[in-house]
């Protein structure tokens, strides 16, 4: 009878052996579906961003060229900087700092991989006028600064719309 519980005490233990594997691979297949769910939702997320981020560089520039008193501040301030007043050069400040922060969540994204032939692009038409430098020089030094190589960037874009004005 010994025998018997023992055979019995076996089987238990192997049975035991069995329900704990297969609740281990169960398991483990649950965390692997709720790691690709959420992998997708964070890829989701992402491209929202992404997309939300685009939307909100084309507001700006309907905004900029759009609006009549908006647009005219723009380009005063872009050709004209000197003859601003201070709530213009505020309100233009803003609307600067509004793409260059725009700019620099792209960069921070990675949106174009290790490319940086957007961000030169997008420089060079932050960068192109006089009164869009000067900006430069009294703020947007300050956000390009939080990357080295988005602020090495944009300091050759900068140095070559200088030179090319001179």
């Amino acid at each position: 009878m010994d025998m018997d519980w023992d055979q019995l005490a076996t089987v238990a233990q192997l049975v035991t052996g069995a329900a704990t594997l297969a609740v281990a691979i169960f398991l483990a297949v649950q965390l692997r579906l709720q790691r690709e769910d959420a992998d997708r939702a964070h890829l989701d997320s992402v491209r929202n961003f992404d997309f939300g981020n685009e939307e909100l560089l084309q507001d700006l520039v309907l905004t900029i060229v759009g609006d009549e008193s908006t647009s005219e501040l723009y380009w005063k301030a872009a050709f004209d900087w000197e003859s601003l007043s201070s709530v213009e050069v505020q309100r233009f400040r803003w609307l600067q700092q509004a793409a260059y922060l725009n700019v620099w969540s792209a960069w921070m994204r990675k949106r174009d991989g290790d490319s940086v032939y957007r961000f030169r692009n997008q420089w060079s038409l932050l960068l192109e006028h006089p009164g869009q430098r000067r900006f430069h020089e009294k703020w947007g030094r300050n956000i390009s600064q939080r990357d080295p190589v988005f602020s090495q960037i944009a300091e050759e874009v900068y140095e070559e719309m200088e030179s090319q004005a001179a």
